[in-house]
């Protein structure tokens, strides 16, 4: 037995290759958040409410950074 690819044809090849710029733009945007927030810790601000409430509500795995952040020392 041998594996054959599907015949995707041109939407599904579409389809596949956004699905990937998809993957490489949430680690990059991921990226940048954990560097703003680096940044933020490490300047000794505290961070904005805005932000916080931000990602709170868009990402429930950020919401014990966030809150970290909000309750530092």
């Amino acid at each position: 037995m041998r594996f054959q690819a599907p015949q995707l044809g041109a939407l599904g090849v579409t389809f596949t290759a956004f699905r990937g710029l998809q993957f490489v733009s949430l680690v990059a945007i991921i990226g940048l958040t954990a560097n703003f927030i680096s940044e933020i810790v490490s300047a000794r601000r505290d961070a904005p409410d805005v932000l916080v409430g931000t990602l709170v509500v868009v990402s429930p795995p950020c919401a014990s950074a966030s809150h970290q952040l909000s309750q530092r020392h």
